[in-house]
């Protein structure tokens, strides 16, 4: 077992440590969620990846993104990426998409994984976003994915044999009346924060921070883990599918599985 796995070791256990080394995890999107959930799992033990990340670090990224900081200002980021995770575990697998996830390669990307974590920016990859659903039920691959929203995040995953996002996210508009950035899941903060979500969205700009940054990319790693563990009795609930989803906000402070198919009194 290698030295950085040692006080791991005492939660995960051999089993844990086994149960996480084998599965292959397809990461696409190394940025404010997605590099934080990437370093997540590779320092919890998971061994093998396949990552897709076609951009640079920039200043605006500096805010929340793990592996930002002026050295690293106009590298690419699967690069640095690779950098810190071979420096944390010298014996992860990485398989690279430095061109990023396209619609011509997201076949060979999906096949043969465990996990997918899709880790884009909510408007970017139309075309690969369309592509996806039928690719994860023909290869039955799980989406795992999640959003920064200010100070909070929002985890939404989705089993290849249930709800796909487009479905999951039209519920959402239709609870809330077909807005742009849906009340539903705005109005889950607090009043001040949500507007000005909202208003950020509309604009099409993301409204994060750090801290937002840290939760989803924590929320997003450990529900990824519960389902790489949950054939071991680490885990003793299911994994949280569409229609559910976990919105955490620290400034209420709240955590809450929230059914999108629910009714609310």
């Amino acid at each position: 077992m290698q030295g950085f796995l040692e006080r791991t070791f005492l939660v995960l256990g051999h089993e844990g440590i086994e149960a996480l080394s084998a599965p292959l995890v397809a990461l696409s999107g190394l940025g404010g969620v997605g590099g934080g959930t990437f370093l997540n799992l590779v320092r919890s033990g998971v061994r093998r990846f396949r990552l897709a990340e076609n951009g640079l670090f920039d200043p605006p990224d500096m805010n929340r993104q793990a592996a930002a900081f002026a050295s690293t200002l106009g590298r690419p980021k699967i690069e640095v990426y690779e950098e810190l995770a071979r420096g944390i575990n010298p014996e992860v697998e990485l398989e690279l998409f430095p061109e990023g996830l396209l619609a011509g390669n997201l076949e060979r990307f999906l096949k043969g994984s465990d996990v997918y974590v899709g880790a884009i920016d909510i408007e970017k990859g139309a075309d690969v976003k369309a592509m996806t659903p039928n690719l994860l039920k023909r290869f039955n691959v799980p989406l795992f994915s999640a959003m920064v929203l200010g100070f909070g995040a929002i985890l939404v995953a989705h089993h290849p044999k249930g709800m796909m996002p487009d479905e999951f996210w039209g519920l959402v508009r239709k609870r809330s009346a077909g807005e742009g950035f849906p009340s539903f899941m705005s109005g889950r903060f607090g009043p001040t924060i949500a507007g000005r979500i909202e208003n950020s969205l509309s604009a099409g700009k993301s409204p994060s921070t750090s801290i937002g940054g840290a939760f989803a990319g924590a929320i997003l790693a450990s529900e990824v883990m519960a389902y790489l563990l949950q054939e071991t009795d680490l885990v003793t609930r299911e994994t949280i599918f569409a229609p559910r989803f976990v919105v955490v906000d620290p400034m209420r402070p709240t955590m809450e599985v929230v059914d999108v198919t629910a009714h609310e009194s």
